[in-house]
């Protein structure tokens, strides 16, 4: 199941979280693997890891959304927080089916997924037979169960946000 929550945050906040993604400001880094062991490229930036903070400097507008999160579903604690930047590549390019959190970590059922897209593209979520076309400032929340993305052909660039979320 997959809940889906259109106009996730005020448009300031939004505009804002925008602005830090589509400029200059946010520095991102290549790499060549997308889903471990495959090679797909991306470019990233990891907002927390293991439930720290890695760039303070950026991280206030990310912040700000985990309480309305929590109005959606409730967490106690973050493990990961990553903004994901694909860029067109001419054709769409799905990725490889894949969890967030391995299966055989004995945990992988205290996490939910969730997913914000920071623009509109044809570039789409894919979670069983549900596919989620990215719609800008939209929430996707789902069970830690095998999904996988594409890059978008209709813009130069697909950005969402990660977010690995600890349930009790």
């Amino acid at each position: 199941m997959v809940d889906i929550y259109k106009n996730f945050l005020p448009k300031e906040h939004f505009e804002d979280l925008q602005k830090l993604m589509t400029t200059s400001m946010l520095p991102w880094f290549f790499t060549d693997q997308v889903v471990s062991g495959h090679k797909h490229f991306m470019f990233g930036h990891t907002f927390m890891e293991n439930g720290q903070v890695i760039n303070p400097r950026f991280f206030e507008p990310i912040r700000g959304m985990l309480l309305p999160m929590q109005d959606k579903v409730k967490f106690i604690g973050v493990s990961r927080i990553r903004a994901v930047m694909y860029t067109n590549q001419g054709h769409e390019v799905v990725h490889p089916t894949h969890v967030d959190v391995p299966l055989d970590s004995g945990v992988s059922d205290k996490f939910r997924i969730a997913v914000f897209h920071v623009n509109t593209c044809n570039g789409k979520t894919v979670i069983g037979d549900t596919e989620i076309e990215s719609e800008e400032n939209q929430l996707m929340i789902f069970e830690n169960v095998p999904h996988y993305g594409t890059v978008q052909t209709n813009t130069d660039t697909r950005i969402v946000l990660n977010f690995n979320l600890r349930i009790e």
